[in-house]
């Protein structure tokens, strides 16, 4: 009988990968394409040299080595440290990030093909550390955090780093006359673990589906994969697992309901996909059972590294290119389901009916229990987590409830990310808070997707805030428009635009809020550029200004005032521009223009704009900073 065990370099392999994923996909987006000044075939090629380097890497050595792989990850966790002491991001952050990336990913190759039957519920265990500290932290990444937190998972990250050397240096994990995992499983271990973490493991869309409960679904299902990947691998075709898995991505990406008054909203029902489908993706991993070559699956798992960064990239590119993008997940689940149904148990591999004896012995049952145990526990954290985690700004305090003048802001905030490519809500709440501002319309607001480090931004600046969020879907249910505000807030509802071949979808986010005895109507939206000639944003500015004259005090819905805008992607003077003025709603930024707002690091357009009505325009400033490429915008109202 085979022994099932634990290794602490699959563990910290698989955390550290995540942490570097979390730096370099949103680095590519912000840094090297410049949020799509570069071509996205450029930005495709640099990645994928990246994630094809460890391919080559391991082409060139003898063949997998424990030690050679530990040696790797300790370069890697240095690399961690220095990105941690980089506070200005830039070209740092994006060519650091890149060499953590090619290190840990030629490490995980490495101890696919020199460790054992450990190797897979090692590595799903180092997915559920990661998932489930980031849930304790709220969602607010470790890796661009500077407060004791980081620091302290830095801690625990070097503890496992410690003992993967030390177990390295002793030849404990050198799995002797073993069997490494096999090169199918090799093949699908990087894209069922990118399947996963965008689908399935992600805190941002578990926070979205349900601020509390939504993070914990996600950190019980990770936890319960690293579980049952300590069980045998199971003897007959896994149905079961190859139906749950594809249905498991399917049902967290695919739908899109009205909840809460938003069009396109996750439904509560996406919960039970995250609770079974990492266990699911897991169960896949192990059928093929053991290989014969070190060397060749150490080489496939690199290829799988390849087809890592084919699936990121097609399913990101349908966001500029206009297809359905997460129907691409879904047929890949479907596919990857198909190839571990075509193989056919015992009948490539010798050793198969060793594998199948495989049992949980003392020591897997205690791994098994202790795996368990901290699942419940990182549960529970992640109910208290983001309370103890996330501070609240400090700044001007905006003016109360009873005041007569009522200041909005409009911000692009460009999914939490600067021109220095960092994430910092810290510095945009402080902002906002500085501004005096009541009601905040944000645009581009990102709440999971991988690419930008997989964070809710709007939960995250909510808390910081103290403000309540209203998020109206646009590009997908994670990305799209939101308004926070400390007033009371009602008849919420959102509405997804016709595209009109625009490259990103495009919403309106509305919501009533309460202030002096007035009810006044709220508007925010993100029109898009679409293909139709010059003045690219007409079609979409039509469906704004019929919005605005329709919530004016004068319109049919009745109220006291209406406030509406964002980034409107459109000039003054333009035929959308008077479009937006024919409304009969005020440009509030008319005695300050030229209000030039992008972009922040030169700016040279007026593209971001506040139009009211049923108020008084008494002040406006464009607030200039480096938080976003563009600026934010207040108006004060009376």
């Amino acid at each position: 009988m085979r022994r099932v065990s634990l290794s602490a370099l699959g563990v910290v392999a698989a955390w550290l990968l995540i942490d570097f994923w979390r730096l370099w996909t949103p680095s590519l987006i912000t840094l090297f394409g410049r949020a799509a000044e570069t071509p996205p075939e450029i930005m495709g090629l640099f990645a994928l040299i990246v994630m094809a380097l460890p391919l080559v890497i391991v082409a060139f050595l003898r063949g997998p080595s424990v030690r050679i792989a530990t040696g790797l990850l300790v370069a890697a966790f240095v690399v961690r440290i220095l990105l941690r002491m980089n506070p200005s991001g830039g070209d740092v952050q994006l060519y650091g990030s890149s060499i953590g990336v090619v290190l840990t990913v030629a490490a995980v190759c490495l101890a696919a093909g020199a460790l054992d039957r450990a190797f897979v519920p090692s590595i799903l265990l180092g997915v559920a550390v990661s998932v489930g500290s980031h849930a304790f932290l709220g969602g607010f990444g470790a890796v661009w955090r500077s407060d004791g937190w980081d620091v302290a998972l830095l801690l625990v990250q070097a503890v496992f780093v410690g003992v993967a050397v030390r177990r390295a240096v002793h030849g404990i994990d050198l799995p002797i006359g073993r069997s490494p995992i096999s090169v199918r499983t090799g093949v699908l271990l990087l894209p069922v673990l990118l399947l996963t973490l965008l689908a399935l493991s992600n805190v941002g869309r578990g926070s979205v589906v349900e601020t509390l409960w939504g993070p914990v679904a996600v950190v019980l299902g990770s936890g319960a994969a690293a579980v049952v990947a300590l069980l045998p691998a199971p003897r007959a075709r896994p149905w079961a697992s190859a139906v749950l898995f594809p249905a498991a991505v399917a049902l967290s990406l695919l739908p899109q309901v009205m909840r809460d008054g938003a069009d396109g909203a996750l439904p509560l029902w996406a919960l039970p996909a995250f609770l079974v489908g990492p266990a699911a993706g897991a169960r896949l991993l192990l059928y093929a059972g053991p290989g014969r070559s070190p060397r060749r699956t150490a080489l496939a798992t690199g290829i799988g590294a390849v087809v890592w960064t084919a699936l990121f990239f097609a399913f990101y590119a349908g966001y500029d290119l206009g297809y359905r993008a997460d129907a691409v997940l879904v047929i890949a689940a479907v596919a990857i389901s198909a190839w571990v149904l075509s193989y056919r148990a015992g009948s490539h591999d010798p050793d198969f009916g060793e594998a199948s004896a495989v049992r949980m012995d003392d020591s897997g049952a205690r791994a098994a229990a202790a795996a368990s145990i901290g699942t419940v526990v990182a549960a529970a954290l992640a109910l208290v987590g983001p309370a103890v985690t996330i501070p609240p700004v400090t700044g001007a305090e905006a003016s109360g409830a009873s005041d007569s003048e009522l200041t909005v802001a409009a911000y692009n905030v460009r999914m939490g990310y600067g021109i220095d490519g960092r994430f910092d809500p810290i510095a945009v709440a402080e902002q906002i808070r500085s501004s005096g501002a009541r009601v905040v319309l944000l645009s581009e607001v990102d709440r999971g997707w991988l690419l930008n480090g997989g964070q809710d931004q709007l939960a995250i600046l909510a808390r910081m805030l103290g403000m309540q969020a209203v998020f109206g879907p646009a590009g997908d249910q994670v990305w799209g428009d939101a308004i926070l505000t400390d007033l009371p807030v009602s008849d919420v509802a959102t509405l997804r635009m016709p595209m009109f071949d625009a490259v990103t979808g495009a919403g309106m986010t509305a919501a009533t809020v309460h202030w002096n005895g007035h009810d006044v109507r709220v508007i925010s939206t993100h029109l898009q550029p679409d293909s139709s000639g010059v003045d690219r944003t007409q079609r979409q500015a039509e469906i704004f200004a019929q919005a605005l004259r329709d919530a004016g005090a004068d319109g049919p819905g009745e109220y006291d005032a209406v406030v509406g805008g964002g980034d409107l992607n459109t000039e003054v003077d333009t035929a959308a521009w008077k479009t937006l003025i024919g409304s009969g709603a005020q440009d509030a930024l008319a005695r300050i223009r030229p209000a030039l707002t992008s972009s922040a690091d030169d700016p040279q357009k007026e593209i971001d704009h506040l139009f009211v009505s049923g108020l008084r325009v008494v002040d406006a400033a464009v607030v200039p900073s480096q938080l976003s490429d563009h600026f934010m915008i207040t108006t004060t109202l009376r």
